[in-house]
């Protein structure tokens, strides 16, 4: 019996000792039998089929014209930015809701079946004599199974997950507000997009014509040169002005050409689809955009709402849950066990029994890192508040470059509206006096496309003015999100942007000065007998509607402005005419704007053109000084009245 079980002893020993040598083995070969294998064509062209249905998948298709709100909506709808932070949110959720787990108990089930190829046996000692006993004896089965539920509660850590739980939470704020940040840029960049889109639809075709009629005009030109109807020099000089103005349409064409496929690239729309916008009434548009110069309302609205600022809120919380997490960790560990255990060995005297346990314990070491730990989580909270202030001096410089971009861009477009006003009365009165001859047809070409460039600039203006607009409402972190938006249905979901949007327009964020309109008198301008224009009249009118208020008579605090016109001889057809405008202010400093040109004696319209040319130039700046007068001035009435 002894020899027996010797055997089988040794038996299985050798079995034993063979198991590593089979794995190994069994697993160099299944190692080389992996070889890489790359993507063959048809998978991706799988892929790319698979890609392109789903970017465009449920995209509901446009319907009429394009507006503001709408693409807002697209964007917000369909932009995949946006779909991945509210994907992360979700994923934040999701996260919050599985470390609300960690918080309960641990209830462990577990089954086992143990075999073995030998009976377990052993001999004793008798520690009374030290006599071994040569009897072997057994209390295991070979074969049995095993069945166990355990119940286990450790409060140290349900202390730590329940930190880690409050951690958790404040990561779903966190991502809800990186999600309000993603909004507030797809809304600044579809804005942006928008009206370049728009000016492109308004400038493009304009510029095309033109840029065909030069394209003619070269043609024709080189043809007269062939045929030798014009002179060589003239000839090449005519169409070297062809040239710079193919240049100057081309070049100045670059700032649009491509602003539709930006903006369809924003809102999700199929690249290649067209579309056209409506803005409705434009004026009407600018009107609403009141001005924001209160900049202490602008400052406690940024660093109320900014979602950076309000990360770091969060971010701080995180850091003081974290102090807490590490004190929890160097207390006294406890925990409960109850658990319930069935053995099938049927040498057991109970095959099924119930067990429970209280154990503590505690790391002395730790403990004595405490004071280090301590210190570590003051840095921490130090360094939070030092990168929100230093946040908080970023965000206040952002709300002040965008009010003064704002407030440039307003006046860039003012000017580039006068511009583009005084070109196309230029363009008017060149075609009535156009002969047909060739250089009046290049005269009137070159009048037609700085019209029309001119007109360009003033859609490039105007989209740069509601770039720097939507600048200031990123900058001051203003929702342009519903609190419960309709997302199933775009049409509703974009008149609830449109009402967001009106309201935030409507916001007051400009001072009672910012509505001082300056009192001013134009003196009469006195021109030669051949003018017939009233430039006084002119610049009255011009300087009213640059928010100024014109009086009949001068009188105390009221500015007045006067001219002096002074006409050169006739050189070749043309005559020098050069008007200083004198600036008497209200505080009683001067000022001037000179004006200069040269007008054609044979042209029946110079002058007119000439004297709007001279106030257009002037109104602006004028404008402007009196204004700065009048905010100075109230300033410092408020501050002797306080």
């Amino acid at each position: 019996m002894l020899a027996t079980t010797t055997t089988l002893s040794t038996s299985g020993s050798r079995s034993l000792r063979l198991l590593p040598l089979s794995a190994l083995i069994l697993t160099l070969f299944t190692g080389c039998a992996i070889m890489p294998q790359p993507v063959s064509d048809k998978d991706r062209q799988e892929r790319i089929s698979a890609d392109m249905q789903a970017l465009f998948k449920d995209v509901e298709p446009l319907q009429g014209e394009l507006t503001l709100s709408e693409a807002f909506a697209r964007a917000l709808k369909y932009n995949y930015d946006y779909r991945l932070k509210a994907m992360e949110e979700s994923m934040a959720s999701s996260q919050l809701d599985l470390a609300k787990f960690d918080m309960l108990p641990r209830l462990t089930l577990a089954a086992g079946y143990n075999s073995r190829n030998n009976d377990a046996g052993s001999r004793s000692l008798d520690l009374n004599t030290g006599v071994e006993s040569n009897l072997f004896s057994g209390a295991q089965e070979r074969n049995r199974h095993t069945d166990s539920a355990t119940l286990a509660w450790n409060v140290l850590d349900f202390g730590v997950s329940y930190v880690r739980t409050k951690q958790q939470a404040e990561q779903v704020m966190i991502a809800q507000e990186r999600k309000r940040k993603v909004v507030q840029n797809i809304a600044q960049d579809v804005r942006q997009s928008f009206w370049r889109a728009y000016g492109a639809q308004k400038a493009m075709p304009r510029l095309n014509e033109l840029l065909a009629r030069v394209k003619e005009a070269m043609v024709r030109s080189q043809k007269m040169e062939t045929q030798h109807l014009m002179p060589p020099l003239q000839a090449l000089s005519y169409q070297r002005a062809l040239i710079d103005l193919h240049q100057q349409i081309v070049t100045r064409r670059q700032d649009l050409i491509l602003a539709k496929t930006e903006l369809a690239a924003l809102i999700n729309i199929k690249p290649g689809t067209n579309y056209s916008i409506s803005v409705g009434d434009e004026n009407a548009v600018i009107a609403s955009m009141r001005p924001m110069d209160d900049l202490d309302a602008l400052d406690q609205m940024a660093l109320n709402s900014r979602p950076e600022l309000r990360e770091e809120d969060y971010r701080k919380r995180i850091t003081v849950l974290d102090a807490r997490k590490a004190l929890y960790s160097i207390l006294p560990g406890i925990e409960f066990n109850l658990g319930a255990n069935h053995d099938s060995n049927k040498y057991l005297y109970r095959n099924s029994w119930t067990e429970a346990s209280a154990n503590i314990s505690f790391n002395l070491m730790r403990a004595f890192s405490y004071p280090a730990m301590k210190k570590a989580q003051e840095n921490q909270l130090v360094l939070d508040d030092t990168r929100r202030a230093a946040m908080a001096m970023a965000v206040l410089t952002q709300v002040r470059l965008s009010t003064q971009r704002l407030a440039e861009a307003r006046a860039d477009y003012d000017v580039s509206k006068q511009g583009a006003d005084v070109d196309g009365r230029i363009e008017q009165h060149m075609r009535s006096a156009t002969k047909a001859n060739t250089e009046s047809e290049m005269e009137l070409l070159r009048t037609e496309v700085k019209t029309a460039l001119s007109e360009m600039q003033r859609y490039v203006a105007l989209a740069n003015l509601q770039t720097a607009y939507a600048r200031v409402a990123n900058s001051v972190g203003a929702d342009l999100l519903p609190d419960s938006p309709k997302t199933d249905n775009l049409q509703a979901f974009a008149k609830q942007l449109e009402e967001v949007d009106l309201a935030w327009r409507n916001t007051n964020f400009h001072t009672q000065q910012a509505v001082i309109k300056p009192a001013v008198v134009v003196q009469n301008v006195a021109l030669p007998s051949i003018a017939k224009q009233d430039m006084a009249g002119l610049l009255t009118k011009r300087l009213q509607e640059f928010g100024t208020e014109p009086q009949a008579k001068a009188g105390a605090g009221v500015a007045q402005v006067s001219a002096s016109v002074s006409v050169g001889d006739v050189k070749g057809g043309m005559r020098a005419v050069e008007v200083i405008w004198q600036i008497q202010r209200a505080d009683g400093s001067k000022a001037s704007i000179p004006y200069r040109s040269v007008i054609s004696e044979s042209v029946p319209s110079a002058w007119a053109i000439f004297a709007d040319a001279a106030t257009e130039s002037a109104a602006a700046k004028i404008a402007n000084m009196l204004k700065e007068d009048a905010v100075k001035a109230a300033a410092v009435a408020t501050n002797n009245a306080s």
